[in-house]
């Protein structure tokens, strides 16, 4: 016994030499080897996304690089301690897993069973799409009763032959208009008088009056369709399936299939758990998925702490980074940095723009908002932002003397502006958005300058050159 646990462990070892020649390592970062399969798979996965600007693994290595040493920053930041990362990719990976950890094929095969037993009842005259004008007769009715229905029937026959319609119809004999509206059978399924009335009928014909257990009819055949494909029931079976428990039943066929697999002593839920942990290796594509998906989150969290948030709120950074760089940054055409502000009356603007006046713009809502508080001025609405021509109709108007303003706002009769016309963004805010997005590719170079010079990186240049181009 202990002569064959050594072959088998020396067959393991000539077997893992072999895959690692096979799967060479392509890059070393702070030690951490990345095979050549890794990277193929983010490389054809990313590469296929771009949309006809396909690059070459050369071209694509940086990138690639650069992401790889943010959650390299991630794991020293020891983001992945994080519980709420945990409990994420826990959650996702228990979802995906559950696809390996079922009998799909016993799903598959108990969906089929369903269509075919459908198809088989339903038969090669599929569904019959009706509509009839019914007037309906009461069990043991007298016999006014029932000859006054099938008068109603037949009156109603000779104005189908008129060509009224049968909602006009219905009208007339005062019934539901719902009564007229089309329905579908299949055979089996309605009173064996109407079945055989409806399934004679070409598409379109009227049937003569007829009686059936509950009444007089006089039906129309509007169309016939097929029973669909399996593939266009598929669906909808296995919805009616899962509401009835079938995964858990192919997860437990699935257990005992494994618990066999792995030897027979072990339970069903046993041998499961034991294939759950076996999953990134059994399954490569997993595997690929679950590294993928679990980097993205590390790359995320890192990088909207050192990056995005920062990007966002850094007011001193966003302040100095335009200065230094405010010639990039032009208005092709003049700006109105204020507000446009609506009252109730002349009185109450005029202590509104009291109150803003000589402020800067974006102090305008919060003095505002205070003050209404205070009651020292009525209610308002104003509209704050850097206009230029065409943004706003009152600006328009007002300011630049264009058009003939808006829509006044419900609950205001005067509107007015307060700020001033720029030839050029005076402050970041005056270009906010550009400025922060500027300002985020700032700090993401330097952040990656900082990572490159931090972590080591290598490079295999001849293994590069054999990615999608080897046995």
């Amino acid at each position: 016994m202990r002569y064959k646990s050594l072959v088998a462990f020396a067959l393991l070892a000539v077997y893992s030499a072999v895959a690692q020649v096979a799967d060479p390592v392509l890059i070393r970062i702070n030690g951490n080897e990345i095979r050549r399969s890794e990277f193929e798979y983010a490389f054809n996965k990313n590469n296929g996304n771009l949309s006809g600007n396909e690059q070459s693994a050369e071209e694509y290595l940086p990138m690639y690089v650069d992401f790889k040493l943010k959650v390299e920053e991630a794991k020293s930041l020891r983001y992945d301690t994080l519980s709420s990362l945990k409990e994420e990719f826990l959650k996702d990976r228990t979802q995906l897993a559950e696809t390996y950890l079922i009998d799909n094929d016993f799903i598959e095969n108990e969906a089929y069973s369903i269509y075919a037993r459908d198809s088989a009842t339903i038969g090669k005259d599929g569904f019959v799409k009706m509509a009839h004008l019914f007037f309906p007769v009461k069990q043991k009715a007298e016999k006014a009763a029932v000859e006054l229905a099938k008068a109603q029937a037949d009156s109603a026959y000779a104005m189908v032959k008129e060509g009224k319609s049968l909602a006009d119809i219905a009208g007339h004999f005062k019934l539901q208009p719902r009564s007229v509206e089309p329905f579908e059978i299949i055979k089996g399924q309605v009173y064996a008088e109407f079945e055989s009335v409806a399934f004679a009928l070409a598409d379109g014909e009227f049937s003569e009056p007829f009686e059936s257990p509950i009444g007089f009819h006089v039906a129309q055949r509007i169309s016939t369709r097929p029973f669909g494909s399996f593939d266009e029931y598929k669906p909808a079976i296995i919805k009616m399936l899962e509401q009835n428990n079938i995964r858990q039943q192919a997860r437990f066929k699935k257990g005992m299939e494994l618990a066999v697999k792995f030897g027979g002593n072990i339970t069903p839920e046993e041998a499961l758990a034991r294939e759950d942990s076996l999953l990134e290796t059994t399954y490569p594509e997993f595997g690929n998925l679950m590294r993928e998906y679990y980097e993205g989150l590390l790359f995320f969290a890192v990088s909207t702490s050192e990056v995005w948030n920062k990007a966002s709120s850094d007011e001193a950074g966003l302040k100095k980074f335009f200065k230094k760089n405010k010639k990039k940054y032009s208005f092709e055409t003049p700006r109105f940095r204020g507000a446009v502000i609506f009252a109730n009356s002349k009185e109450n603007m005029d202590s509104i723009k009291l109150v803003v006046d000589g402020k800067p713009a974006d102090e305008y809502k919060g003095l505002l908002e205070k003050g209404i508080s205070k009651d020292s001025i009525k209610a308002a609405r104003v509209e704050v932002g850097v206009f230029a021509v065409g943004d706003n109709p009152w600006v328009d108007k007002l300011v630049f003397s264009q058009g003939d303003g808006g829509k006044m706002r419900r609950g205001f009769s005067i509107v007015d502006v307060a700020g001033k016309v720029i030839s050029n963004p005076e402050t970041y805010k005056d270009v906010k958005g550009v400025v922060v997005n500027d300002y985020q590719k700032f700090l993401e170079e330097k952040w990656v300058k900082s990572l490159r010079k931090k972590y080591k990186v290598s490079v295999d240049k001849e293994v590069l050159k054999t990615v999608n181009n080897h046995d």
